[in-house]
């Protein structure tokens, strides 16, 4: 008989062993698939906690005098934080409201003060456990007599009771699926260690018996049951509380949490992306600061009245000018009172400029059906009537007008496909700088303007214009001097404005514009000879917001503007007193 109980009791110890190698590999494995998360990082103190406590209790039993017995009983103290990380470990996998930042304060005091009060007077003290020889089986340790000892039990009782609780009440709130399987293994693994506990510390020492302590079957069982969840149910890689953050982390839309009065107080890296700061800078920073403040008073007006709002489109400050499309709903705090606003926001600026380039290509379409088809078609059947006479007799006397018109006409087709190949290709490429006076400098150059006085006098500025803009100057020079008459001179110069902006203005001395034309002329097949010039000239401007107009006085000459908002340009490198300064 004594045979048997000495083979019992060494598998009981050899159960300390086994708990203690089991709980720290998995514990360990456990932490390495995501160190940041909080759920396993108190996993990890559960294991190594559990792992402390089976040394404890393996070489208490392998201790051959009092002083060794003692000391290993002593060591063994901390076994009251298994019981409370386990705990905290399972409120926050359940996500239960008392794991919630804002209630550590109740979590300190109610698990982790009074688990310090009691490992202290176990270490220090035999106000818990005691040593005594037994005979028959040697050191054990027993239970001490009076209340310390009996708090000790009843309060890692109710904390184990509680773990237990709460773990099967999320079991059974939580939808069947994966998350559902999870919160049941652990479960039923804490009611598991809860059992053994209980076994061990309080219904045998009742009777009399004093061995090695069965919890660590229990806590073998859980760890096999853990070990389990990993690897069939992801545990660890995926649960709610893994799962939310990484989501968060890695989502492409960003995401904002402000409190009431529109301060950040969270975000993740997509949000830093959209608004093109650090991360670290968003933090405690009003979010007015990255959002127009109409648009941040549109969003506090939607979620006032309408509780949520969705595809609100937001165009940022800046060069850059993104569009973002905003969607958000207020957060309320525990008690349900209103405590901020999540957004999140979707940089669209990529699809709008898709759609635009798809509207202004369809117009581009209708125009060119409008114009091109329409001329080219007039200009085809008049060459194919002068061709005709011309081929019917070559000794026409009217041969040489024929001819002449034919050719008059063939230069108009031509005229009309070049602007065809032209026009299709304003906005298809990415808006660049350019230096505003190369771009003169080329248009002077390539056309001839024998007798005409040509003055630049502009500082050395880039614009940011579509890659087609040197057409606009080189069309502005060869409308003055095809409209100009006795035109002697043009005058070409820059000037800054008061609001920051640059006009860049075409003056000549010709007859001028009269004053019903001054809009007309910048309309597709208006005046002589194609009429595209100048519409043409003011679809490329327009692609980054560039305008024109012609202020000049009628019999005084033409005066062409060409308006530069303040972010559509800038200095290369200035010269005394940069562009001339006008108002």
């Amino acid at each position: 008989m004594s045979d048997i109980f000495t083979i019992f009791f060494l598998i009981l110890v050899g159960f300390c062993a086994v708990s203690a190698f089991t709980t720290y590999g998995l514990g360990m494995y456990a932490f390495a698939q995501n160190p940041s998360s909080a759920v396993n990082r108190l996993f990890l103190a559960v294991t190594l906690s559990a792992t402390c406590w089976a040394i404890g209790e393996f070489l208490f039993w392998h201790s051959a005098g009092y002083e060794g017995s003692l000391f290993w009983l002593r060591a063994s103290s901390f076994w009251v934080f298994v019981a409370v990380f386990t705990a905290h470990f399972t409120l926050t996998f359940t996500n239960h409201p008392l794991a919630r930042k804002n209630k550590r304060g109740i979590l300190l005091v109610s698990l982790y003060l009074p688990a310090l009060l009691f490992t202290l007077l176990g270490l220090f003290t035999d106000q818990i456990y005691t040593v005594t020889l037994q005979p028959g089986t040697g050191y054990v340790y027993l239970s001490s007599a009076g209340p310390i000892s009996l708090a000790a039990k009843a309060y890692v009782s109710l904390v184990m009771v509680w773990a237990v609780y709460a773990g099967i009440s999320s079991w059974r709130r939580v939808r069947p699926g994966r998350i559902r399987r999870q919160n049941r293994l652990v479960g039923i693994g804490t009611a598991t260690v809860v059992v053994f506990g209980a076994l061990s510390g309080l219904i045998l020492p009742t009777f009399g018996i004093y061995t090695v302590n069965l919890v660590f079957i229990g806590i073998i069982v859980f760890s096999l049951l853990i070990a389990h969840a990993i690897h069939r149910y992801g545990m660890f890689t995926l649960s709610p509380q893994t799962a939310v953050p990484e989501i968060l982390r890695t989502m492409p839309d960003g995401l904002v949490l402000t409190d009431m009065d529109g301060r950040i107080i969270a975000t993740n890296a997509a949000a830093a992306e959209v608004f093109g700061v650090a991360e670290g800078d968003l933090s405690e920073q009003p979010v007015g600061r990255f959002i127009p403040d109409t648009a941040y008073a549109a969003i506090r007006t939607a979620v006032t009245q309408q509780g949520r709002f969705s595809d609100l489109e937001v165009v940022t400050d800046g060069k850059k000018n993104r569009v973002l499309s905003i969607a958000g709903a207020p957060v309320s705090d525990p008690d349900g009172e209103p405590a901020g606003v999540v957004l999140i926001i979707r940089d669209i600026t990529g699809r709008r400029a898709a759609e635009t380039a798809l509207r202004t290509a369809n117009q581009k379409l209708s125009l060119l059906s409008q114009l091109t088809c329409h001329d080219i078609g007039n200009d085809v059947t008049g060459l194919s009537w002068y061709l005709s006479l011309l081929s019917e007799d070559r000794m026409h006397h009217d041969g040489d007008v024929y001819l002449s018109r034919s050719i008059e006409a063939a230069e108009r087709i031509k005229k009309h496909l070049q602007f065809s190949r032209e026009y299709q290709m304003i906005g298809v490429y990415q808006p660049v700088w350019q230096p505003l006076e190369t771009m003169i400098e080329h248009a002077v150059s390539a056309i001839h303007h024998p007798g005409i006085e040509i003055s630049v006098r502009t500082a050395p500025v880039e614009i940011y214009a579509d890659p087609l803009s040197p057409k606009v100057v080189y069309n502005l020079l060869e409308n003055a001097l095809r409209h100009g008459g006795e035109l002697t001179r043009i005058e070409i110069t820059a000037c800054e404005q008061a609001d920051g902006t640059l006009t860049i203005t075409f003056e000549d001395d010709g007859p001028g514009v009269p004053d019903d034309e001054k809009e007309q002329i910048f309309r597709y097949g208006y005046g002589k000879n194609t009429g595209f010039g100048l519409a043409f000239s003011r679809d490329i401007l327009s692609v980054t917001e560039i305008g024109i107009r012609e202020t000049g006085t009628a019999s005084r000459g033409a005066r062409f503007e060409i308006l530069v908002p303040p972010r559509a340009w800038r200095a290369v490198a200035r010269k005394e007193g940069g562009p001339c300064t006008d108002g």
